[in-house]
């Protein structure tokens, strides 16, 4: 009696049981989809070489010559590659089991039992015990060989199904299409590796080729299945992190209810009315899905040739640029400049003039049964058939004319020479000295076995030591090796669709050297991005736009709706603040303004520091002004030396009215230092000069005006002190040294300097360093002056005609109230412009200036030069004194002896009325003892 050991065995009894009951409900064919290559070491194959039906009642559609014929057609080339090199397994021979999986995971499912059924069926007598001890008698069993290892699926969904099965019996799996993210975690899929890289990494690529042309809105159409799920949580999770933003997802499955409401919906979020919206459309879907997006959005968008492009597919690698379906009628005009991303893989010349050498009747085509169906189906033609009577399939031969291998040819050569290179590796580690002979000698001998090691594969131990472990140069000249996760080398080629019967550009330069549609525009590898600007299908300037919101204006700052990273309003910031982000605008230090581009502050006084300049106008016209009064002045003064002897110079006080023409001079200078630069000395020029100009000038006035007012008001026979030249000069110098000792004190209090003033946010004014107010406190004493000599000129307005100056004195200290009110509201009043404010300043000082000349000065200067016979000394003046000293009845002999006795211009030159006013009052003193007091 034989009895089973039981952990193993029951085991995988257990599973296969399972996996049966699990797969009851799927229809399958009667005849199994498969093609068997006998060999020493059986590869497993799964490939796509039918795609899906649609169809319920069958599990397999249409025949796919590039990603199931080419697919299947590369593994057998692979092997016969790798078996011609006899020192390569040292004689050990490579076969193949493979199966179609008609695009579908179930169907695949099913198919892959038949790489477990040897195995579990196999039987040795070592597999057996008997309970007496003795040896089993075993029936001699057909040999049967188990799969080292399987080369598929294609599908991500269909190779997640197959590695959770061959996991079970720990059978290596290695993919050369599937890009699932969720294959690399060893946690699931223990077994499993491929020679193309995982989705993260195409999201990746995808997300920069979005930023690299700054699309940050757009929409994302995956699948329903595990390849458009896993890989639309990629690109959303690599966009996140980019800051883009997805407009709209679309889950679609293959039906038309599901197509025509994604692509409503896509159109939709385009909004046609703006220039703006989610242009981009980031495709996840299988290649069946694709030919039908492309319909359906092409008759919901009416496209017309030569209409403007309003979607920009931005497709994975599951794009089929092969397909013809793809670009068949108006499916042309919808994919029409579409960015696809394609594994970056390189024609294989010798595989391709293999498959061209391919044609009925031949070895190599008959042994793939898959070929026969594909001749039927693109030539149209029948097998067996009689001549004459139909095409016949033997008699055709394949052209090389518009041939275009299958993208993922490499890959699959790839999966098949690492597999080769980790047995080679396991054989030299466990069978060092096994070798199968293949001389003729070997013909008439036993047939050689294996090595057991190598006829029972650990798929553990061969998966993590050596497969993973594998290093070669590949058919296309490239080193080849697994990632720790057994991912391939991420790398990608980056395609548009750009065909020449709608492309003038391509049309013109007619290159045949890319007789395809599809022309390269760049490339990715880990995280290095090129794009080559010439060959994109828009212009470098014209950028096709994906975004939610036009990028706010220099100055404006992003107001988000409803915290949408991508969607928002511009709001206008301040013109003195500056944006420290895309949404917060803060103000500039105080002397600081916002630079060009908003992102920063500068300092105004580096560069744009504002003061009097000489060559404005709010300086030329007080200069000109200034000008004007010192020639004039300086004329005065000439004409005043001049006739320094005549009667009316000598009559209106010489040394007053120079010290009175000095002093309007000194107030047209200070025009000149007000409109200079600031600094410390001509701070202390601004502080002391204006007000000790005035305080000469109004003390000179005063003292005129006292000493008249004096003269005339005095009740007393004797003459008023204080009135003599000299004595007017020491009063005139005491008043104005009140104002020149305040102001030194106050330099001392306050040194002299000049500093910053901010009128406004965007001026820098330099200026000095005193208040306008503390200046005005410095002519407060000025002030005081012009108040007491208008009094005093009130009050002296009836004096005789001949003293008439303190009339003209009394016109200009009106005047002078006047323009000094006027400038004190007009100077506090322009205080935000401080040229307006330094130009009226400059003005009223000049025009205190004038008003004192023209009425002070202008006078005499008429008399001087154009009345010459009034400036003379009066001849008849004695018998007028007599005439004045006999009215005098009762005046003292000794002021009328003074009066008859010493004569002089004062007396000669009285009015009448003057004479008969001293008649009446005889106390009143008839003359003085100065002869300057006749022109007063």
């Amino acid at each position: 009696m034989l009895q089973k050991p039981p952990p193993i065995a029951r085991h995988m009894f257990s599973v296969l049981a399972l996996a049966t009951q699990i797969l009851a409900s799927v229809n399958v064919v009667a005849q199994v989809r498969q093609i068997r290559i006998p060999g020493d070491i059986l590869i497993g194959g799964v490939f796509p070489v039918h795609s899906k039906s649609l169809n319920g009642d069958e599990p397999c559609g249409e025949i796919a010559e590039t990603r199931g014929v080419h697919r299947v057609e590369a593994m057998l080339y692979a092997l016969d590659q790798i078996n011609s090199q006899n020192d390569f397994l040292r004689g050990y021979k490579l076969g193949a089991l493979i199966l179609d999986s008609c695009s579908n995971p179930a169907y695949a499912l099913n198919q892959s039992l038949d790489f477990v059924r040897d195995m579990i069926g196999s039987s040795e007598a070592s597999d057996y015990v008997c309970l007496d001890g003795s040896d089993p008698n075993v029936k001699k069993q057909s040999q049967k060989k188990n799969v080292a290892a399987v080369v598929g699926g294609s599908y991500s969904s269909v190779s997640v199904q197959l590695a959770n099965l061959l996991r079970l019996f720990r059978i290596a799996q290695v993919s050369p299409a599937s890009t699932n993210a969720d294959l690399s975690d060893k946690n699931r899929f223990e077994y499993f590796a491929r020679t193309v890289p995982s989705d993260d990494y195409q999201a990746m690529a995808m997300v920069e080729i979005a930023v690299r042309f700054k699309w940050s809105y757009v929409s994302l159409v995956y699948s329903a299945d595990e390849y458009g799920e896993l890989g639309a949580d990629a690109f959303k999770k690599e966009a996140r992190k980019k800051g883009i933003c997805i407009a709209l997802e679309e889950r679609i499955q293959n039906k038309k209810e599901s197509f025509t409401e994604s692509i409503n919906n896509l159109v939709q979020k385009l909004q046609p009315e703006k220039n703006v919206g989610a242009t981009v459309v980031v495709l996840f879907v299988g290649t069946e899905y694709i030919p039908d997006i492309l319909r359906y959005t092409a008759e919901r968008m009416k496209l017309t040739s030569g209409a403007k492009k309003r979607i920009i597919w931005l497709a994975s690698e599951s794009w089929d640029r092969n397909n013809d379906k793809y670009t068949a009628g108006d499916n042309r005009l919808a994919a029409q400049g579409a960015i696809v991303l394609m594994l970056a893989s390189q024609k294989v010349p010798s595989f391709e003039e293999y498959f061209m050498s391919l044609h009925p009747g031949t070895e190599a085509f008959e042994r793939n049964k898959w070929l026969r169906e594909l001749w039927q189906v693109k030539y149209k033609c029948e097998f067996d058939a009689p001549p004459g009577r139909a095409t016949r399939c033997e008699d055709i031969k394949q052209s090389t004319e518009g041939f275009n291998a299958d993208d993922k040819v490499q890959f699959v050569i790839d999966a098949v020479y690492a597999i080769a290179h980790g047995l080679q590796s396991m054989k030299q580690a466990v069978c060092p000295d096994d070798a199968i002979e293949n001389h003729w000698i070997s013909r008439y001998s036993k047939q050689p076995e294996i090595c057991h090691a190598m006829q029972n594969i650990d798929g553990s131990d061969f998966y993590q030591n050596y497969l993973l472990k594998v290093n070669f140069t590949d058919i296309v000249g490239k080193r080849f090796r697994f990632s720790p996760q057994g991912d391939g080398p991420a790398s990608y080629t980056i395609l548009t669709y750009k065909p020449k019967t709608m492309d003038k550009k391509r049309r013109m330069t007619d290159d045949e050297s890319s007789p395809s549609d599809y022309v390269e525009i760049g490339h990715w590898s880990e995280n290095n991005l090129t794009i080559y600007e010439k060959n994109l299908w828009w212009d470098p300037d014209h950028t096709p736009v994906s975004v939610c919101s036009l990028p706010c204006k220099i100055g404006f700052r992003k107001q988000l709706i409803k915290d949408e990273q991508c969607c928002w309003a511009c709001s206008k910031c301040e013109d003195y603040e500056y944006l420290i982000n895309e949404t917060h605008c803060v103000a500039c230090e105080q002397g600081w303004w916002p630079t060009q581009d908003r992102k920063g502050c500068f300092d105004l006084s580096l560069s744009q520091l504002k003061y009097m300049r000489w060559s404005s106008m709010y300086s030329l016209v007080p200069t000109i002004l200034a000008v004007v009064g010192i020639i004039i002045t300086l004329f005065v003064i000439v004409v005043y030396v001049i006739y320094n002897e005549t009667p009316v110079v000598k009559a209106s006080g010489r040394e007053l009215s120079y010290i009175l023409l000095i002093s309007m001079i000194m107030c047209y200078c200070m025009t000149f230092v007000l409109l200079s630069k600031p600094s410390a000395i001509v701070c202390a020029i601004k502080r002391t000069g204006i007000g000790f100009a005035f305080s000469c000038l109004y003390s000179a006035m005063f003292v005129k005006t006292n000493r008249i007012f004096r003269i005339f008001n005095t009740r007393s026979a004797q003459r008023p002190r204080f009135i003599s030249p000299i004595s007017q000069v020491v009063m005139t110098a005491m008043l104005a040294g009140v104002q020149l000792i305040g102001s030194l004190i106050w330099l001392f209090v306050v040194p002299p300097g000049w500093r910053h003033h901010y009128p406004t946010r965007d001026q820098v004014v330099l200026t000095c360093n005193v208040p306008d107010h503390h200046f005005l406190y410095s002519l407060a004493y000025d002030g005081f002056l012009i108040v007491l000599c208008t009094t005093y000129a009130v009050k002296t307005r009836k004096v005789p005609e001949n003293f008439n100056e303190t009339k003209f004195i009394g016109f200009s200290m009106y005047t002078t109230c006047v323009v000094w009110l006027s400038w004190i509201f007009f100077f506090f009043g322009t205080g935000s412009d401080f040229q307006i404010q330094t130009s009226s300043l400059c003005i009223s000082i000049s025009m205190s200036a004038n008003v004192a000349l023209a009425c002070i000065f202008s006078p005499k200067l008429w008399i001087i030069l154009f009345e010459k016979h009034k400036n003379v000394r009066k001849q008849e003046g004695e018998s007028m004194l007599n005439k004045s000293s006999r009215s005098l009845g009762n005046c003292s002999s000794r002021l009328c002896a003074n009066s008859i006795d010493e004569p002089n211009q004062y007396t000669a030159l009285l009015t009448d009325s003057t004479r008969r006013r001293s008649s009446r009052k005889t106390s009143q003193p008839t003359s003085t003892s100065s002869a300057q007091d006749t022109f007063l």
